[in-house]
């Protein structure tokens, strides 16, 4: 009986069975030889593959099951660009509209766009559809293309995120500590839960990027301690920012993107950091915005790979992406909502992609794991939550979840 490592290339092999063959010449009694490369450190758990979402339900469901999953992945990612083809125009619309003036006076009148004017006789949201088709001029041809030398654009948004978000820390906590805080919020809101798991669809944006991190980094094993310090420095940061908000301005006149109430002359010090705060978004989304649309053309392509079609250069290169762009695009346009984009993609889709399908591929793959290699397999860096409870745990936050999101949603509208 000879058991091999799965994951050694065939020259590795090679040592391996000359040994063999010596020891079958000098002893007919062989019960099991299990050959490892020469790196002693080197293990099947070890991450050094990149594997994305979709390779991962390839592996272990069935076709069905994978394609659930894709779609399901498709609709979480179509959710986000139309929240992304909202949320620039709307923020535009916002800062060019108000021209401001340092006056001390709030530069914010009303959100309904249908009454107000922007520039003479162009209405708001006429001026929304404008920034909207300027920006989906300028970004969208990104998506027929291939986007893989991203590495200072990356840096960029990430630099001007992180001053951004100091920006609003310490304006946040000055009108605070001199007094001006305005914010009385209630207690509790039921009616806003769609809306805190809509806020998971850019968590789930967040969680895609661990496959492209992970496996360069060639010591894992306390990587489990950094990642979950680095969630905890994040959440702790987005919770400590969002009671400051809530206690700094007066809670129906907080918008769907903070950013803007801090376009104020009398909150931030300049014209420089009102256009700096108020053009933050653009920046930010023009920069993730190409990223996910194109991940969103190539998992169409995916799905219809199989059949001869998908090869014509037509298809591929320009039938695939105007379907990753054009239906965000005409969502963006028939509503300016963003509460109810991000409710309803975070409650459904990004849900289903966070706390159903990663406990299903838990499942199948400690399965498969047992029946490869035995049930007392011993993985070093195996996660604390081994027990199947939690795998059932997850998927009923998920029932509970959607059903009362569902619910309210429903109430709502009656």
């Amino acid at each position: 009986m000879f058991l091999f490592h799965h994951s050694i290339q065939e020259e590795e092999l090679m040592p391996c069975l000359q040994l063999l063959t010596d020891v079958e010449s000098s002893s007919k009694h062989i019960c099991c030889c299990y050959c490892l490369p020469d790196d002693p450190k080197s293990s099947v758990f070890d991450i050094n593959e990149l594997l994305s979402l979709t390779d991962l339900t390839k592996m272990y469901f069935s076709t069905v099951g994978d394609l659930l999953s894709r779609i399901t992945l498709m609709l979480g990612i179509y959710g986000s660009l139309a929240m992304f083809l909202t949320m620039v125009p709307f923020s535009l619309t916002e800062l060019f509209c108000n021209i401001p003036s340092c006056t001390g006076e709030s530069n914010f009148t009303s959100n309904s766009y249908d009454e107000n004017h922007c520039w003479g006789p162009i209405s708001r949201i006429n001026a929304y559809r404008i920034f909207l088709a300027g920006f989906v001029l300028l970004i969208g041809p990104f998506v027929f293309f291939s986007i893989q030398k991203n590495k200072f654009i990356q840096i960029f948004a990430t630099i001007v995120s992180f001053s951004v978000f100091c920006i609003m820390f310490i304006m946040a906590f000055h009108l605070l500590a001199i007094g001006r805080g305005k914010g009385n919020p209630a207690l509790a809101n039921f009616s806003a839960l769609p809306n805190i798991f809509g806020a998971c669809s850019l968590a789930a944006v967040s969680h895609a990027t661990l496959p492209h991190i992970i496996p360069p980094i060639l010591n894992k094993a306390n990587l489990g301690l950094g990642i979950a310090i680095v969630f905890i420095a994040v959440g702790a940061f987005y919770a400590l920012l969002s009671l400051m908000i809530m206690f700094t301005f007066e809670n129906d006149k907080i918008q769907e993107i903070v950013l803007l109430n801090f376009l104020d002359c009398s909150i931030v010090p300049g014209v420089f950091f009102i256009y700096f705060l108020g053009l933050y978004t653009t920046f930010k989304v023009s920069a993730i915005f190409p990223l996910n649309a194109v991940a969103l053309r190539d998992n169409i392509w995916a799905m219809f790979s199989s059949f001869q079609w998908s090869r014509i250069w037509a298809v591929e290169r320009l039938l695939f992406p105007l379907l990753a762009i054009i239906p965000p695009t005409v969502i963006a346009v028939v509503t300016e909502n963003i509460e109810v984009i991000v409710g309803i993609t975070g409650s459904y889709a990004a849900t289903t992609i966070q706390f159903i399908i990663p406990p299903l591929l838990v499942h199948y793959s400690r399965a498969d794991t047992q029946e490869k290699f035995g049930p007392s397999v011993h993985i070093k860096h195996a996660s604390p939550f081994q027990h199947n409870f939690w795998i059932i745990l997850a998927i009923i936050f998920a029932v509970f979840t959607i059903t009362t999101v569902t619910i309210l949603y429903i109430t709502h509208q009656s």
